[in-house]
């Protein structure tokens, strides 16, 4: 019996330890253009473990949805497309920028205010889970001024 429980704790440590080794740094989601029925978030997503991990879906409070997507190139012509999931090669970094990987953000639940830090949850295939902060950018901010902005501080 004792070994059981000891293996339970165990797997808990092991997962626990593994979510800090996937991080979300230089988060930005771009306020809402009035009107615009979605806008957009980028970052960069570090899996530092030594398993390929797939990011299932992500959330962000005050949005009621959040879509992964990527653009991609078809007959010479660039084209959006949304995944289902994404995966993450061990000891690799996925960046979400303009014209690639990028969240799609739709239905705020309230108005996004430029500078405000919102929560946000990544979820895995694994079932493992990260916590996030994004900071609301304006509309006209560049998401690169944005993070430079941040490294600043």
């Amino acid at each position: 019996m004792f070994k059981r429980y000891l293996l339970i704790i165990i797997s808990v440590f092991s997962f626990s330890l593994a979510a800090n080794q996937i991080t979300v740094s230089d988060f930005t989601v771009r306020e809402f253009i009035p009107g615009a029925p979605s806008s957009v978030g980028y970052f960069q997503l570090a899996n530092h473990t030594n398993q390929d991990q797939v990011l299932t879906s992500v959330s962000i409070e005050k949005l009621g949805r959040v879509e992964i997507h990527n653009h991609v190139q078809k007959n010479g012509m660039m084209s959006m497309v949304k995944l289902e999931k994404l995966a993450i090669d061990a000891h690799s970094t996925a960046m979400f920028q303009s014209g690639g990987l990028h969240l799609m953000l739709f239905s705020p639940k309230s108005k996004l205010i430029k500078g405000e830090s919102l929560s946000a949850t990544f979820n895995f295939a694994s079932g493992l889970t990260v916590n996030g902060k994004a900071t609301v950018v304006g509309i006209n901010e560049s998401v690169e001024n944005a993070h430079q902005h941040h490294h600043h501080h």
